[in-house]
């Protein structure tokens, strides 16, 4: 295969020989114009050396970290929280370890075994496979015997991944032999949806019906009645005026947040606030207040906010700490259009935003409000209205959300009134210059909201596990996102292993997804799971502990309540099973200053 870089370094050194060989004959113009494409053609090389050196000095300081990384194909199954891995590459998987897999399936497509160069691409065939995509009938979840052990040593999966019949009939008793089962808890999938025949019927039948869908942008020819009816759904669960579609949650943040920080000019005075100090702002047309513990999206919206060339500041506010929020806000030029964007259900700590104090503060100061339900969307609330529903609270001016999550399906929305929606469709890059949602996936999460409405049971089991877990544990569980927090990388890669091979997916949360010495497990439920499972879990969890030596877990300054709260709301819902747990607001929060 050509290589264009190392190709040209060769011509170019031998017209720098000829031209050399040539001077003699009184050629310098030749001669100087050789060297010249000998040095650009080593400035080439040593640029290519430059980058592979970062490359690799980049991935070893992950390695030594602890902070590496490593996508595992697993095998879905009929069962939401229930995958399969093969035995082997279990063991690769937790030593970090790149598998290897007899059970072969077909020959696939590899790179070569010699460094890789960014000048081209090598590709030849290699006899081993992967992983594939396996079906199961039961209510199970296998995995590759082989697989399973690559994952207890760590290893990384091969690039490819051979296409296995998604008949179940098609399983042998070779392939059935090769398997284990792994329970996940570490799944969004709070409702157990993904998997339930309303959903799967619903994505058939319009898969079968009209295929994907047109395969456009929402403003040119990709939007469907299907969509609209579904946008039209999310506005009445959320109580909006109105709702729209985005590609993916994170689109549907970043979409929103650029859009209402954007200002009417192209000057570019900007600030940034955060701790205790903040930096002169010279009078910004809008100023963005984010919780320090937003998720990626908000923050990624916002600093795209900040480079669109208008007069945006940013200013950081301590985790649920309403008083510094409050102390910014005042600091903030008065003329400024001010925006506050938080998360309703945290997604590393479990914790909730204090709504209702950021109502109260709205109502003073009058900014503009845009939660993020992603987490709390059809979990929270009578009717899965979210952290809003819950909280009592109904005057947000954006509910963004996700329909990966307990809808089980893909895609993000946004919640908010007429124009709003008009602006977003009109100025959101995300969702302008993106392909709109397949009609089966629209089709999938209509079905979802249906269900989530007439199996209400769901919600009750899932918070049945909730307490279950704060009770065996002693940890102030205030949501089916659970955080172990144990400190460091070395102890969270141990617990997760211990559980690992037991057969319990809990994944080791590392930096930069969390702050530095807050490393944890995240223990994610759902309704999918079985009492049985979770007892299970919890048991294994506290034999970990005890042998790992030193690793205790360690509690959060901000959770939003004191243990001692957490057991009185419990001995509450016992009293009314049919009700949810009713959190009460603190009035006093710790801040969490990292």
């Amino acid at each position: 295969m050509m290589r264009p870089y190392k190709d040209c370094v060769t011509i170019y050194r031998r017209i720098y020989i000829v031209c050399c060989s040539d001077l003699c004959c009184c050629r310098p113009a030749v001669a100087t114009a050789a060297a010249a494409l000998h040095n650009t053609a080593m400035s080439v090389l040593s640029s290519n050396d430059a980058w592979a050196s970062w490359l690799q000095h980049s991935l070893q300081k992950l390695r030594d970290n602890n902070l590496e990384r490593m996508l595992r194909p697993l095998v879905p199954t009929g069962c939401t929280v229930q995958v399969g891995d093969e035995q082997c590459a279990l063991i690769q998987w937790v030593a970090l370890m790149l598998p290897t897999h007899t059970y072969l399936v077909m020959s696939c497509m590899t790179y070569l075994d010699q460094p890789w160069q960014r000048c081209g691409v090598h590709i030849a065939c290699l006899a081993a496979a992967s992983l594939a995509l396996l079906l199961l009938c039961e209510p199970q979840a296998l995995i590759f015997m082989e697989e399973h052990e690559a994952w207890l040593r760590g290893q990384q999966s091969p690039d490819s991944c051979p296409d296995l019949a998604l008949d179940p009939g098609s399983r042998s008793p070779a392939m059935q032999q090769h398997l284990n089962r792994i329970v996940l808890f570490s799944v969004n999938d709070y409702l157990g949806l993904s998997t339930h025949p309303a959903l799967k019927a619903a994505a058939a039948n319009a898969a079968w019906q009209v295929g994907c869908g047109p395969r456009s942008s929402a403003l040119v020819s990709g939007f469907t009645t299907e969509h609209r009816q579904l946008e039209l759904e999310l506005a009445r669960l959320k109580g909006t005026e109105d709702a729209l579609l985005f590609p993916t949650g994170f689109s549907a943040n970043v979409a929103v947040v650029s859009v209402l920080a954007s200002a009417a000019d192209n000057s570019s005075a900007v600030g940034y606030a955060s701790g205790d100090t903040a930096t002169t702002i010279k009078q910004p047309k809008v100023v963005i207040f984010s919780d320090e513990l937003n998720h990626a999206s908000l923050i990624d919206g916002a600093r795209l906010a900040l480079r669109g060339g208008s007069d945006v500041a940013l200013c950081v506010y301590r985790h649920n700490d309403l008083a510094h929020l409050e102390q910014l806000l005042h600091q903030a030029p008065a003329t400024a259009r001010k925006l506050v964007i938080t998360d309703s259900l945290f997604s590393m700590d479990g914790d909730f935003a204090d709504l209702q104090g950021l109502v109260a503060l709205k109502r003073c100061w009058g900014f503009l409000l845009v939660v993020d339900e992603a987490h709390a969307t059809l979990v929270c609330g009578t009717h899965g209205g979210g952290a809003a529903e819950m909280m009592g609270v109904h005057e947000l001016d954006a509910y963004v959300g996700t329909l990966s999550k307990a809808a089980g399906a893909l895609g993000g929305f946004v919640a908010c009134s007429k124009d709003m929606r008009q602006l977003l469709l009109n100025r959101g890059r995300g969702v302008v210059y993106s392909t709109a949602l397949p009609v089966p996936v629209v089709a999938a999460a209509r079905a979802a909201l249906r269900v989530s409405q007439s199996e209400a049971w769901r919600r009750q089991h899932l918070w049945s596990l909730v307490r279950l877990v704060s009770d065996s544990l002693g940890v102030p569980a205030l949501s089916p996102i659970i955080p172990l927090v144990v400190g460091d990388e070395t102890a969270a890669l141990a617990l997760s292993k211990r559980l690992l091979q037991q057969g319990y997916h809990v994944p080791a949360i590392r930096p930069p997804t969390v702050p530095h010495g807050t490393c944890r497990l995240r223990i994610s439920l759902s309704a999918e799971h079985t009492m049985f499972q979770v007892l299970e879990l919890l048991q294994a969890i506290k034999s970990g502990l005890a042998a790992l030596s030193g690793v205790q877990l360690r509690s959060l300054p901000h959770m939003r309540l004191p243990l001692h709260q957490w057991r009185v709301a419990c001995v509450e819902q016992r009293q009314h099973p049919d009700q949810q747990l009713s959190i009460q607001q603190s009035k006093t929060v710790q801040p969490c200053r990292m």
